[in-house]
């Protein structure tokens, strides 16, 4: 038998890899057409430009950051010029809810502004020179109805496709955008002055609950309710959002909050510091089990918290989310102005 030459073997062995590198780079350098074997049709696609959008309602105006663009593609050159049609396809929602386990609902088509629908791919080109677009509509009357609490999901379809032996992609053919919405009543840009109800002195039955824990080297959670800015408590949590509920034992209407904490010292004065802080969240509640959220803080160290509009409610939840070193407040004087 005749001897194998091992070396023979390992020359053909790395032979045959340079030839598949070869392949491979010659493969990979090709950037302008992407032929799939069988395929006789050039494929026209929608690239993942799915994304997250929101809209805030408040009292006074509606905040909508939707503003979506994408061009469509095609796998080669284009033979000759290409017309593709993008259209909201709502009949794909249920199946979309179905793999994900959401509630999306359909958003009215009179709340969307969509632009350059038709979209034209020129012969020679593997894009379209148009771009779609779609926003929520400039008509506020409109705008302020969309307060569905499963949020809207927008599906995007390639519909029709004509010229140059086009066809929509099999896997690449539609697009999601999501829009949650977001009751906000908090007044961002309010000051003490704009405070019209009343300072709530007399907190007898008053009781606050959290689900961190209270600090052993502060004072206990009662010292809220105490009139004291100087007793404050220490709370922290460093696995989940920071919650501090309050049960006022009956219901109030009340257009701001206060939470604040500081010092007073005989012949230097007093000294106070705000505990309501960017990221912070409000919910109210009238049985203490199902809350709704009143909007979220955006400033820092704020010492109050005033609302577009009055809110009757008998517990009230502040909800502070994990930072780098977790969750904590310091609060010494906790109370509402009520109407």
């Amino acid at each position: 038998m005749k001897e194998i030459n091992m070396k023979n073997i390992k020359n053909i062995f790395y032979a045959g890899l340079l030839v598949l590198g070869i392949i491979s780079f010659a493969a990979c350098s090709d950037e302008e057409t992407y032929d799939f074997p069988g395929d006789p049709y050039n494929r026209v696609y929608i690239p993942d430009n799915s994304g997250s959008y929101k809209i805030i309602q408040t009292p006074i105006s509606s905040i909508s950051n939707l503003e979506f663009e994408t061009i469509l593609k095609c796998t080669q050159k284009a033979s000759e010029n290409i017309k593709a049609t993008v259209e909201v396809d709502n009949s794909l929602i249920a199946a979309y809810n179905e793999e994900h386990g959401t509630h999306y609902e359909a958003i009215p088509a009179a709340a969307l502004v969509i632009e350059n629908a038709i979209m034209n791919i020129p012969a020679g080109a593997m894009a379209t020179t148009d771009t779609l677009r779609i926003t929520t509509t400039e008509k506020a009357e409109v705008v302020s109805t969309l307060r569905s609490q499963n949020g809207y999901l927008i599906p995007l379809r390639l519909t029709t496709i004509e010229g140059g032996a086009s066809q929509p992609s099999t896997n690449f053919f539609s697009t999601y955008l999501i829009v949650t919405v977001l009751e906000d009543n908090v007044n961002h840009d309010a000051v003490e002055e704009d405070i019209t109800g009343a300072l709530v002195t007399n907190q007898t039955g008053w009781s606050a609950t959290t689900n961190g824990t209270v600090s052993a080297w502060g004072d206990p959670i009662e010292t809220l309710f105490d009139g004291d800015m100087s007793t404050y408590c220490t709370l922290s949590n460093n696995s989940e959002d920071l919650k501090l509920d309050i049960n006022m034992g009956k219901p109030y209407t009340f257009d701001a909050i206060t939470l604040y904490y500081g010092y007073s010292y005989p012949g230097w004065g007093s000294y106070e510091y705000g505990s309501l802080s960017g990221g912070m969240t409000i919910y109210t509640s009238n049985d203490g089990t199902t809350w709704q959220s009143a909007g979220g803080i955006t400033g820092n160290d704020s010492k109050f918290c005033v609302f577009y509009a009055p809110i009757t409610a008998q517990y009230i939840r502040l909800m502070k989310p994990q930072g780098s070193y977790g969750a904590s407040l310091d609060g010494g004087i906790f109370t509402i102005y009520a109407k």
